[in-house]
């Protein structure tokens, strides 16, 4: 399979980009439009004004469904429009024969919109396309030697403007990336956790495909087994090794399109694409990789796991939590150290074992 094709829009700010859009074309259009029937000689001759109008309303037409029906409106319009912008500054002026420093700077729209929404890539050939229409319309009106300086000065404030802004953009992306890592990682072991629900996610994904293709899928909970024993007795320190032991043997394990998950505390979880022998070869390679540690006390730690598959009917998130979690206990009550699979039924617990 090939990669996906990368959007032109920063998925993050797809409201943000709707909205901008929108507003822009609305605000930009009244301008347009009233400057063209109030100011005198803003639009030229008779033929300008009329041209000038027609293009305000459509874009004041075109900003309304933005606003008001954007789901209707497709991905590629929204990265097309700051290339529509460009061209119909472009045309305003040539039209309205105006090479003023007013009539530059609308340039400077499409520019930050650009810079802010759209990949750096998109931004910067955009850059190129209103330098050079910029040029071309100024040295259409006026001869080369008189528009050159202004031309000069302005394109090189539209390179320091997008650059500036994209670059800025560049590290808040970066900083957004590294909070939400934070936010969704466990700090000890590095697996995801269920803060912000970044586990909960995983496993409505992989339930979401399990009802599209009806492919049978298995959630493992495992437990260290005598956790609170081994904190107390070698020590927080040993305690938090564990973990990060435990945890290593799940993230190797879970290699092959599984996804390991650190719930809290001593237990973690693992979504596995497959069905329950899949599921127990898994468990088998944790625990084997587990009792193999030697850096710590003898005999720890013990695993119990429970195991629990889509195809014993719970296909929802919460089923088959609580079937794993069921499985879990049942591993605990006949005496730890095991992977146990039980039915989807729920069954009343008479005692819940110390951990």
């Amino acid at each position: 399979m090939g990669e996906p094709r990368r959007s032109m829009i920063l998925a993050r700010d797809r409201t943000a980009a709707t909205r901008a859009v929108a507003y822009f074309l609305m605000l930009g259009g009244a301008v347009v439009g009233t400057c063209a029937l109030l100011v005198p000689g803003f639009a030229g001759s008779a033929a300008g004004i009329v041209a000038t109008v027609i293009t305000a309303g459509a874009m004041i037409f075109a900003g309304a469904c933005c606003r008001l029906v954007p789901q209707r409106v497709p991905e590629p319009f929204w990265v097309a429009v700051p290339i529509l912008g460009v061209a119909i500054i472009g045309g305003l002026n040539l039209a309205t024969e105006d090479v003023s420093v007013s009539a530059h700077l609308y340039y400077l729209w499409p520019l930050i919109y650009a810079a802010t929404f759209l990949r750096k890539d998109v931004a910067y050939a955009l850059l190129a396309a209103a330098s050079v229409t910029d040029a071309a319309v100024t040295f259409t009106l006026q001869p080369v030697g008189v528009g050159l300086t202004d031309v000069a000065a302005l394109v090189t404030a539209y390179c320091v403007l997008t650059v500036v802004v994209t670059k800025l953009r560049s590290r808040e992306d970066a900083l957004v990336t590294m909070l939400e890592r934070q936010a969704t990682t466990d700090p000890l072991t590095g697996l995801p956790n269920r803060r912000r629900r970044a586990f909960d996610r995983d496993l409505a994904t992989a339930l979401d495909a399990a009802r599209t293709t009806a492919a049978e899928h298995c959630l493992l909970i495992v437990d260290v087994d005598h956790f609170k024993t081994i904190n107390d007795t070698w020590g927080h320190a040993t305690g938090d090794a564990v973990l990060v032991q435990v945890a290593a043997a799940l993230r190797d394990a879970a290699a092959d399109g599984a996804v390991a998950a650190r719930l809290g505390g001593d237990e973690f979880a693992v979504i596995v694409e497959g069905g329950v022998p899949v599921a127990r070869r898994i468990a088998a390679a944790v625990r084997a990789a587990v009792a193999g540690i030697t850096d710590l006390p003898d005999g720890l730690p013990t695993l119990s796991i429970g195991l629990a598959s889509t195809r014993s009917g719970a296909t929802k998130a919460e089923a088959l939590l609580a079937a794993a979690d069921r499985a879990l206990y049942d591993a605990k009550v006949r005496g730890r150290d095991r992977v146990s699979t039980v039915e989807a039924t729920p069954r009343r617990r008479s005692h819940v074992p110390n951990r």
